[in-house]
């Protein structure tokens, strides 16, 4: 897969059709926009501090930029859990996004069409038997044979944007997802089953410690970063 990606200094002021578009964000971001009541008794009912705050920047910037696009109050758009738990606009709007983050970043990733956004970063793990347990035998094979925890990484970065993207829930789809992707960290494009759904996938180091990955049907004309922090 090419490299699609394009450094953007504000947030713009309308989506594409077909582009991507990910916002790299922190606690502080938008801080003066307000959630909902839901959102608030949701916040306050996490014992994490930490989940609290990322929770609460991860909505700032959910409302801000699409009432933006929409031409709302941030406060009047209705961002509510489907069947699945997964938050959706309600009414549903041509809007899709995914929310991901670490100990560094919020990021949420915005499409015209259904997207999956995953970061992670580098930690030590068993990678050899989590790839065992959770990947296909071909993936834990790779896994074993390049003895790089960058390829664990990837693979499950890219396995988790997909599941995202699909919308069903990690429980549900884990055992069923594949990550079809050579042995080579390096190459950015990949290719993802979850079952015999065909998602695209692209791989990325967002530094030298932290993997991310998008999942999308089709392969986007761009990928726009505008980080916040």
């Amino acid at each position: 897969m090419r490299s699609l990606f394009t450094s953007v200094s504000i947030v713009p002021g309308e989506l594409s059709r077909d582009e991507i578009l990910v916002i790299a964000g922190d606690l502080a971001s938008f801080e003066g926009i307000p959630l909902s009541h839901a959102e608030s008794r949701r916040a306050q009912s996490m014992s994490s501090v930490e989940a609290r705050l990322r929770f609460t920047a991860a909505r700032r910037i959910l409302r801000s930029v699409i009432s933006s696009w929409i031409g709302v109050s941030p406060l009047d758009l209705e961002i509510v859990p489907d069947e699945n738990g997964k938050p959706r606009l309600q009414p549903s709007e041509d809007v899709h996004f995914s929310i991901s983050h670490t100990s560094d970043y919020i990021a949420v990733a915005f499409s015209r069409s259904a997207v999956g956004l995953d970061l992670e970063r580098m930690r030590q793990v068993d990678a050899m038997a989590l790839a065992s347990r959770f990947f296909s035998p071909e993936e834990a094979l790779a896994v074993r044979e390049s003895g790089e925890i960058d390829l664990f990484f990837k693979l499950w970065t890219c396995r988790e944007a997909a599941i995202k993207a699909d919308g069903r829930g990690l429980s549900n789809l884990m055992d069923s997802t594949r990550v079809l992707a050579g042995k080579d960290a390096d190459d950015a494009g990949v290719e993802i089953l979850i079952g015999s759904d065909r998602w695209q996938g692209m791989h990325w180091m967002m530094d030298e410690h932290c993997h991310g990955a998008l999942a999308f049907r089709e392969e986007p004309s761009q990928i726009s970063w505008c980080d916040i922090r």
